[in-house]
């Protein structure tokens, strides 16, 4: 193995490990060596790579954040009718999540943080800006409320979802899918 494959490798392993390790246990709740015994490297072998605990945050969360916005993006249907996309960024909310599920639970803790740096904040700001365009397109069939808000609406329905299917009370498979992509659908268009 070359000299750069092996850094790289050290560096998705520190990655992995952090991912987990923030998931499972915050920000304030991990410490650098704990996130290095968990990766199988000394505590001072993280700071070749990363200069601080928050620069690891922050390139976890723009490499994760950076992966959602692409998927959302890159299915997206544009010239398709509004109902069409809706369904595509509804659907690559879900194989996003389905494929990334520790993933998704660390972009969701780490909203709004003051430890978020000005990069990770512009990654933030490709998804919503994104999202934002689609209501504004369409607001013709939505409801009159601010686009900040649809999208607060369908996301924050879509994290509650995740985790009553992952305290057991929901069973998020296909049909429980589209039938709440319908329901909220229907919940922020306007009534025909």
């Amino acid at each position: 193995m070359s000299e750069k494959a092996s850094k790289l490798n050290k560096s998705e392993e520190i990655l992995t490990a952090a991912l987990e390790l923030f998931t499972a246990k915050g920000f304030d709740g991990t410490a650098v060596p704990l996130i290095a015994e968990r990766a199988n490297v000394a505590a001072g072998t993280i700071y070749r790579y990363f200069a601080s605990k928050e620069e690891l945050v922050n390139s976890l969360f723009q490499k994760w954040q950076e992966n959602l916005y692409l998927k959302i993006k890159d299915n997206f249907p544009d010239g398709a009718e509004p109902k069409e996309q809706f369904h595509q960024i509804w659907t690559s909310m879900a194989e996003f999540q389905r494929e990334n599920p520790v993933a998704f639970d660390f972009l969701e803790m780490q909203y709004n943080l003051p430890y978020l740096d000005k990069k990770s904040v512009a990654k933030r700001a490709l998804l919503l800006k994104f999202l934002t365009r689609f209501a504004h397109e369409n607001r013709d069939i939505l409801i009159k409320f601010p686009p900040d808000a649809l999208i607060a609406i369908v996301w924050g329905a879509f994290v509650g979802l995740v985790k009553g299917s992952r305290n057991g009370k929901i069973k998020l498979d296909d049909q429980f899918l589209k039938e709440s992509e319908n329901l909220l659908w229907n919940a922020i268009k306007l009534p025909s």
